[in-house]
């Protein structure tokens, strides 16, 4: 067999290992990313903050309109508990009575919106947890499959590092010197194989001498300039 075989064999190998490499570093990637997940957390946290301010809100308002409750009572007992004689005095109270229970119609209106206000926020507190919980599941499953596929792509790659030193003894020194530094000039493809008498990497049609000088000798593409195997 030819060098170039070994060679063309060689890039084959390569060619793989680099797809392998490809896709572990994208499920590394996959597996670091976790903005998805910081995002809804910071979620559940901001609704936890306007959960917990309305339910200061909350109970600040029925403190009120129960000190305003006691109020009522205090002062409707001084009105008819029948010590109150003098007229003026009577009236005043009447009126304060009146005032208070008016203002207690604005303290239980204040209850009701924050009552409604704190229902609200619990909803979206709830609502933020739930999407938080279901986010960290998906991430957990996903995860466990990424690590998966992980240990059978490492095993590939090991497998085929070890088929690439076996094909390396086969290549003379030299040649495999070229062949490094031409794969990295070329994106990874050091070598092309001939199809339909052209360079399958760049279309280029290649005369049959040519052809018939890279069966025996290493001979390049002439417009892309990489090396030449013809099966």
């Amino acid at each position: 067999m030819s060098a170039t075989f070994h060679l063309y064999r060689l890039q084959q190998v390569d060619s793989q290992i680099a797809k392998v490499d490809k896709r572990l570093d994208e499920i590394q990637r996959i597996i670091d990313d976790n903005r998805d997940l910081k995002r809804a957390k910071a979620r559940v946290k901001k609704c936890e903050i306007a959960q917990q301010e309305t339910a200061k809100t909350l109970k600040k308002a029925e403190k009120n309109v129960q000190a305003q409750h006691i109020t009522i009572e205090q002062t409707e007992a001084t009105l008819y508990g029948g010590n109150v004689k003098n007229p003026k005095e009577v009236q005043d109270l009447q009126n304060k009575s009146e005032s208070l229970k008016r203002y207690l119609n604005t303290l239980q209106d204040q209850q009701l919106e924050a009552m409604l206000a704190h229902e609200e926020e619990d909803e979206a507190l709830q609502t933020a947890e739930n999407a938080f919980k279901k986010l960290r599941n998906e991430l957990i499953q996903q995860n466990s499959e990424l690590g998966g596929e992980q240990t059978v792509l490492n095993q590939e790659k090991e497998r085929l590092l070890r088929e690439r030193e076996a094909t390396e003894p086969d290549i003379p020194a030299e040649l495999l010197d070229k062949y490094n530094k031409l794969r990295k000039q070329k994106n990874g493809f050091a070598i092309t194989s001939v199809m339909d008498n052209s360079c399958s990497a760049c279309g280029t049609t290649l005369t049959l001498s040519l052809q018939q000088t890279a069966r025996t000798f290493l001979a390049y593409c002439p417009s892309c300039k990489r090396i030449l195997y013809v099966s």
